[in-house]
């Protein structure tokens, strides 16, 4: 594998979403390829620190490239620009934005930051034996990026997919996807596509005439109307509800070809059926400075290191976070199931770092003089990472991520190594 030079700064790449806008850097300028502009002022501050990471691609690289010796790549934020903010009534009203590209597990660039997200493909199924409903990801990534014409009706958004390990790639064509066990169905102005999440083949094409569907700018995974409902649902797709009334909820079974329906009212009723029967931890406050925790048949009570807190999150399984507030102060602690104090009560707050969704650790970050300290579920700190007060800290893809002002930082989160650090070159 042959790298190039060492990345110094970060590059603003110019392509944005419709109605998207660069800022200029305040001092000069150097081309780092097509529309994009390096800001080396910010590296010049006494206390910056050194930016991370390499380039794979000598040239400006806006598209993924599709080889197979990549390994796992992972998204990264990599460029800033300003967007105009469709929500605010002044039309020329502009906010800073994050742009994401590809890295590889060492850091690595591969695809330069022109995406305003890049997400893993997953669906949801519950588990009838638990109540509980459980999420699972597909090796693909969405990529969205705009483009005012071919973009999805209402947003301008383009959408590309992509195998997590970068083996094949789609290009930017669809107005959005929803996953299966076995692939994603991407759907554009034209008709619905099924694609392998293995090999991105095509593994089925539908017209919207044929799915029955008179009008796809409507269909709810494209609206953004569907998010809060089952898409995928005793091995079939569901492609939305229609009719005059939205009377007829309409599925796709991906493995068949074949469309079915059912009323509306009969598809709502079983998602709130399913809803409800998922099984929570229910706290309870007993009054006399104890917590009952309760899912099913199973609970647990024990002393709460912050009694004000009545309602307790239970984290990762078996780790239980208190915290409370007013106007001048806050608090934490954190115990686990049987009332063991793993982070004593404290003034402040926490951040959780809850990868336990995507089989990631568990982490608290608590931020002190200007440095982030990392402690593992166990309450043992790991280690420290700067950042502080005035930064975000998240768990991003098994990564750490802190976002300072025009600076965004990722580390391992075992050993807390930077593999890349970004300046943008927007002021403030």
């Amino acid at each position: 594998m042959k790298f190039f030079g060492r990345w110094a700064a970060m590059a603003l790449a110019g392509v944005f979403l419709a109605g998207c806008a660069p800022q200029q850097g305040s001092t000069s300028q150097l081309s780092a390829g097509p529309n994009v502009q390096t800001d080396w002022s910010v590296l010049q501050e006494e206390e910056a620190l050194p930016a991370v990471g390499e380039r794979l691609y000598e040239q400006y690289t806006p598209e993924l490239i599709p080889r197979d010796s990549y390994g796992p790549l992972l998204p990264f934020a990599g460029s800033q620009g300003l967007t105009l903010a469709w929500w605010e009534e002044d039309p020329a009203y502009t906010s800073p934005t994050w742009f994401y590209g590809l890295m590889t597990q060492d850091g690595t660039l591969v695809m330069d930051a022109v995406c305003s997200s890049i997400t893993r493909c997953s669906y949801s199924r519950m588990d009838a034996a638990t109540g509980t409903f459980s999420e699972y990801f597909l090796p693909v990534y969405t990529l969205t990026r705009g483009d005012g014409e071919r973009g999805r009706p209402g947003t301008g958004t383009l959408v590309a997919l992509a195998a997590q390990d970068g083996s094949w790639w789609t290009d930017y064509r669809y107005w959005g996807v929803i996953a299966y066990p076995d692939g994603v169905a991407a759907g554009n102005q034209d008709g619905l596509t099924l694609i392998s999440a293995q090999t991105g083949a095509k593994l089925g094409q539908f017209t919207w005439a044929q799915l029955g569907i008179e009008d796809p700018s409507a269909v709810p995974w494209f609206t953004g109307d569907a998010p809060g409902t089952v898409q995928w649902k005793d091995g079939l797709l569901f492609l939305g509800t229609y009719g005059e009334t939205n009377q007829i909820a309409r599925f796709l079974d991906p493995y068949t070809g074949a469309v079915s329906t059912t009323s509306a009212e009969e598809w709502f009723r079983q998602w709130d059926s399913e809803a409800n029967t998922r099984l929570d931890w229910v706290p309870l406050a007993n009054g006399d400075g104890t917590i009952t925790l309760t899912r099913g048949e199973e609970s647990h009570t024990f002393p709460s290191p912050l009694p004000k807190d009545e309602y307790p999150s239970v984290l990762g399984g078996d780790r239980v976070y208190f915290f409370t507030w007013d106007e001048t102060s806050s608090a934490f602690a954190v115990t686990d199931l049987e009332g063991n104090v793993l982070i004593p009560a404290q003034e402040g707050a926490l951040t959780i770092l809850d990868g336990t969704r995507t089989g990631g650790p568990l982490l608290f970050a608590i931020p002190r003089e200007g440095q982030w300290h990392i402690y593992d579920r166990d309450g043992t700190e790991l280690y420290t990472l700067p950042g502080g007060a005035d930064s975000f800290c998240y768990l991003v893809n098994g990564l750490i991520e802190i976002v300072q002002d025009n600076c965004v930082s990722y580390y391992q989160a075992q050993t807390g190594t930077c593999i890349r650090r970004t300046y943008a070159g927007l002021p403030g």
